[in-house]
């Protein structure tokens, strides 16, 4: 795919005064810079990410309404349900409310609804679950925003309703005894982009402040593992409070103190190395999310409070048949839904359906579906007269304003800017088709449908040392907004190249008389664009390559062009 290489530059005067102001490298200042820290303070509070820069959850809306809520139930020593989500981080959310109610002595429920059955959101089956057990009150997990019906449902049955989410909030908010979440227009909250694990967090954080709880630091830190898993899982930008949920959460799961649940995972899966964000996205995160998307994700949250290492194990073994299984699904949607699509001829949406597509994996497809043509995707499971479907979306295009715009079309919908479920019958997927398209059209320009390429400094070859490598590591933990450092460096010369494993494309790469390995994966046939260029312009990330025992600086190749 074409795309725009965008270079950032800074005047080099600043550089070196803030890299003298932080100590820190120049290459280093212009990074951070890039990710709009631009003074020393904020520097280091940025590489040393600590809790106790966490802000005061009260700032949230509706905190001081819930937590006095719940503090009668403590008192009362009141029945609680608390009804989460099928993801990662509806789950890691809901384990954690469970946790620290159990702690307050709270008789605790919870119900996690089944993706095929009851959908997102809050759902009858739950308030059913809570009336049979008697709760005088509903704390929702990652749900419950855009849940007005079944909240008012619960409301008339004699039950109180505390929301927590971090979704996008509709016109109206539900009559809840309280909604807390920080995309609320009156919310003061200095930072919006909590993962519902975060919001759920920050709900313990200030009801253990207001009870006064024993050990208050470390039985809230004991969620740090869960609350990080949740965030990373749910791709919101890892910055602010998420960078410290995650780095501090990160610590707990490497240095042995994370629960079972993830020490069975570790051992069921093979797993035999340290975590950072981005391999926690594809060992653990998907085995947690497999559940959801093919059966009943009830059993995760077992996994997460259970302390029987057998036990543990038993429900990582299933998630690891589970998340086989989904793989082979996946595969054969994503394969479909590629043979429907004329790659000559892309709308600028991409609407596609069927009824043999699986509805709990489109999501992932309609992600990779995305990072192949870069435009918005939308694909539907087709059940009878209804079609559930999950969408997918691009910076310039934000998805969910759009299709709240099409609320009128749709049985139901909810969501944020880069990604949304939705409903709608299926009479009325042509329509829909059409007017997303137009939406699209209307809203980015075609420039807006060619990725860039953001490279965060030109550098020389010879630029690259270990010690600039080992710097670069405290920027971890990547993710959204934080993503790998991406450098540039033109006039490369070829030294050698070959095809190696599964069309890993390995070169060896000289600029001014400099050498260095490179690797490009699943790149093997990238070398027939450059044409009979002598020299080529190369995007990449440095790391640091172990092998036998040996240390040295390989450069992971992400893109190239003819010089």
């Amino acid at each position: 795919m074409h795309r725009k290489w965008l270079v950032s530059r800074t005047n080099p005067d600043y550089l070196n005064y803030l890299s003298r102001e932080a100590s820190i490298s120049p290459v280093l200042a212009q990074i951070l810079i890039n990710r709009d820290i631009k003074d020393a303070d904020a520097i280091r509070d940025f590489l040393s990410p600590s809790v106790e820069m966490m802000h005061d959850p009260f700032l949230l809306p509706d905190m001081d309404r819930a937590v006095e809520r719940l503090k009668k139930s403590v008192e009362k020593s009141e029945t609680v349900l608390v009804h989460g989500d099928y993801d990662a981080d509806g789950l890691t959310s809901t384990a954690i409310l469970v946790s620290a109610f159990r702690m307050l002595g709270l008789k605790t429920n919870y119900h996690i609804p089944n993706r095929l059955i009851e959908g997102y959101g809050m759902s009858l089956k739950g308030i059913e679950k809570a009336a049979q057990c008697n709760a005088d009150i509903i704390i929702t997990a990652d749900c419950g925003i855009s849940s007005e019906e079944s909240i008012s449902k619960a409301i008339s049955m004699g039950m109180d309703v505390i929301v927590t989410d971090h979704h996008e909030v509709p016109v109206s908010l539900p009559p809840a005894t309280a909604v807390i979440d920080p995309h609320r227009k009156d919310s003061e909250y200095p930072f919006q982009y909590l993962a519902g694990v975060g919001v759920a967090f920050k709900l313990i954080q200030a009801l253990f402040t207001e009870l006064k709880i024993e050990d208050y630091d470390a039985k809230l830190k004991s969620f740090l593992d869960l609350a990080a898993l949740g965030t990373i899982a749910d791709s919101v930008p890892l910055i602010g409070e998420n960078r410290i949920i995650v780095s501090h959460g990160l610590k707990l799961i490497n240095e042995g103190g994370a629960r079972t649940a993830i020490k069975a995972m570790k051992e069921v899966g093979g797993i035999d190395r340290e975590f950072l964000a981005k391999t926690l996205s594809f060992t653990l995160i998907p085995r947690i999310n497999a559940a959801g998307r093919l059966q009943d994700a009830g059993e995760v949250v077992e996994l997460f409070l259970t302390e029987d290492i057998k036990e543990a194990k038993r429900i990582a073994v299933l998630l690891d048949e589970q998340n086989r299984k989904r793989k082979e699904i996946e595969g054969r949607v994503f394969k479909e839904a590629m043979e429907m699509i004329d790659p000559e001829q892309v709308n600028s949406a991409i609407v596609l359906s069927s009824p043999a597509w699986h509805p709990g994996v489109i999501g992932i497809v309609a992600s990779r579906l995305v990072e192949i043509f870069y435009k918005p995707v939308f694909l539907f499971s087709i059940d009878g007269e209804t079609a559930k479907g999950s969408a997918r979306s691009i910076p310039p295009f934000h998805l969910y304003k759009a299709i709240s715009e099409c609320s009128e079309h749709l049985l139901g919908y909810g969501g944020h800017r880069f990604a949304a479920g939705l409903r709608i019958t299926t009479d009325k997927l042509p329509a829909f088709n059409d007017l997303m398209i137009s939406k699209v059209d209307n809203s980015i320009s075609p420039a807006d449908l060619v990725p860039v390429l953001d490279i965060d400094t030109a550098v020389q070859l010879s630029d690259i040392n270990l010690s600039l490598v080992k710097e670069l590591i405290l920027l971890e933990p990547f993710g959204n907004a934080n993503r790998e450092p991406l450098f540039g460096a033109k006039g490369i010369n070829i030294v050698d190249h070959r095809i190696v494993g599964n069309n890993h494309l390995k070169l060896q790469l000289s600029q001014n008389n400099y050498q260095i390995d490179t690797i490009g994966f699943g790149m093997g046939d990238e070398l027939k664009n450059i044409g009979s260029s002598s020299t080529l312009d190369i995007a990449f990330v440095p790391e640091i390559n172990e092998w036998n025992g040996m240390r040295n600086i390989q450069l992971k190749l992400k893109a190239l062009r003819p010089g």
